[in-house]
């Protein structure tokens, strides 16, 4: 078990760093909370410029990309990071996800 999740955490660190690298390189995409990939988990919470968070999530759900829009719960948390009223864009990866689907994210990402 220990094994599993040591092994689990460095696939996770992958992702993230992946997405964190990929992501700087779009112009107009920002994300919010901890700039690089050690200590956090691949959980992303970001905006687009000139674009709502409801319709960045609706066009990357047109495209089979399901993400979470608003303050999803995480309102002080909102507040303290000065997000506007329609929150922020919620990107996460897991264990499951591969590189792939990453670069997929990131390719839908820059098509916006």
């Amino acid at each position: 078990l220990v094994s599993a999740m040591g092994r689990i955490g460095a696939h996770e660190a992958t992702l993230s760093a992946r997405f964190l690298d990929g992501v700087s390189r779009i112009d107009g995409v920002t994300v919010r909370g901890v700039a690089g990939a050690e200590g956090r988990t691949p959980t992303f919470a970001l905006e687009v410029a000139g674009r709502s968070t409801r319709a960045v999530a609706e066009e990357l759900g047109r495209a089979g990309i399901f993400v979470w829009d608003g303050h999803y719960y995480a309102l002080e948390v909102m507040r303290r990071l000065g997000v506007p009223d329609g929150g922020l864009v919620r990107i996460g990866f897991v264990h499951y996800n591969t590189l792939d689907e990453v670069d997929r994210v990131l390719t839908a990402l820059d098509a916006l």
